[in-house]
């Protein structure tokens, strides 16, 4: 919370031994300061007043009350600011400029660093949360960490994203583009510190993306499942891999989490969307989860990882080598190889997606969303009980299908 005191600058004195009266504003351990352009010797001064007979005041009452204006005014902008939630992504210095000029030029001296610096502890998701560091990481490389909101318009949107787009791919500059619009949505809807005819993004085009489709047909699954090798590295993420396949293409990140199975089932909200989910462990996971049991919690992999992200590291990296090798082994057999070279965790996902869709099964696509748990959680998903028997059901036609011999469902 920010305060406000008029005070007597006795630090230094100037020429005429007199000492200027400040407004302080503190706030955040930090300090800025407001002259009043008065200057009075210190004796004449008591607990925020002039005293009678101070030198060169020809009115003392109006002056008084000039100061007592002053501090009012200041202090009813600090409860607007308050009221509005601006508090936290201020500094002293912007409180001070704020109040000096009537509280009507915040909008054009918000720094976007500061503020979006300032929301990041307030969003729950880890995974969203990282991707915001992200992006303000990158934002103070291309700014040379100055950047305010006034700056970010159209022109700089498009030479952002040009930059942007030599550097990464696609959908990775528009994670970026689209944070930098969240970040302005927030600031002029929720916490009230910018104006609206602040917002670049009227008709800006974002890059566009190409999607990937990551399915592979069943076959691969099968290769992928029954390769044998004496790497235990290679083992370890083949068989995480397929541990995913069976529990519906379940992110890396939830994976890493699961405690417990209770009642047959795996019950936890998304890591990505924080929706309440459940799935059903077939026996073809279960059997992964006691060959990877931990020694002092479910999973082996949560004790060898020390975060979601250094197991998906190294998984994928490990997927890599698996490709490699299933595919050479194709290869010397005379047969086309099959396995994306660049194999990751999320063709898992995509797969079982794509195996579900199709005939023989041929699911719904919004069978499929529910399966896969797309969408973030609504109020209605309070009131609405999903029958998990159907997407348990679509999940064993697709894990039965795995067990046919190869040509049988083609």
């Amino acid at each position: 919370m920010a305060t406000l005191n008029l005070t007597l600058d006795t630090r230094r004195a100037k020429k005429d031994k007199t000492f200027p009266i400040k407004l302080i504003i503190r706030h955040n351990n930090k300090m800025a300061s407001i002259n009043t352009g008065i200057s009075i010797p210190e004796k004449y001064w008591n607990d925020g007043q002039i005293k009678k007979g101070c030198p060169d005041i020809k009115n003392l009452k109006l002056t008084n009350k000039k100061l007592s204006t002053l501090f009012n005014e200041a202090d009813d902008h600090l409860e607007y600011l308050e009221k509005r939630r601006r508090l936290p992504y201020m500094k002293a210095s912007q409180i001070a400029d704020y109040i000096k000029n009537g509280g009507n030029e915040f909008g054009e001296n918000a720094n976007f660093l500061e503020y979006l610096e300032c929301y990041l502890p307030k969003i729950e998701n880890t995974g969203t949360r990282d991707r915001y560091e992200n992006t303000l990481k990158i934002l103070k490389d291309y700014s040379n960490n100055s950047l305010f909101f006034d700056e970010i318009n159209k022109p700089w949107l498009n030479r952002f994203k040009e930059w942007r787009l030599e550097k990464a791919a696609d959908a990775t500059a528009n994670i970026d583009l689209r944070n930098i619009r969240a970040v302005f949505n927030r600031a002029i809807d929720v916490d009230e510190i910018i104006d609206q005819n602040l917002y670049p993004f009227r008709k800006f085009e974002f890059a566009k993306k190409t999607p990937r489709n990551l399915r592979m047909p069943i076959e691969a699954i099968r290769l992928i499942r029954d390769f044998k090798t004496d790497n235990k590295h290679i083992s370890l993420a083949q068989d995480f891999f397929m541990l995913s396949f069976y529990l519906i293409g379940m992110n890396n990140s939830d994976i890493y989490e699961i405690a417990t199975i209770e009642d047959g089932r795996i019950e936890y909200d998304r890591h990505k969307t924080l929706k309440r989910y459940t799935i059903k462990v077939e026996n073809e996971a279960l059997d992964i989860i006691t060959k990877r049991k931990g020694e002092n919690k479910l999973l082996v992999y949560q004790e060898r990882y020390a975060n979601f992200k250094n197991l998906t590291k190294q998984i994928n990296k490990h997927l890599k080598s698996l490709a490699n090798a299933i595919n050479n082994e194709l290869t010397e057999n005379k047969e086309k190889p099959i396995i994306p070279d660049d194999l990751k965790m999320y063709h898992a996902r995509h797969t079982w997606a794509g195996i579900a869709a199709k005939k023989p099964i041929g699911a719904s696509k919004h069978m499929i969303a529910q399966a896969l748990g797309h969408g973030k959680r609504t109020v209605t998903d309070d009131y609405f009980d999903y029958d998990n028997e159907l997407v348990d059901d679509l999940n064993r036609q697709v894990l039965d299908l795995l067990k046919q011999k190869k040509g049988d469902n083609q």
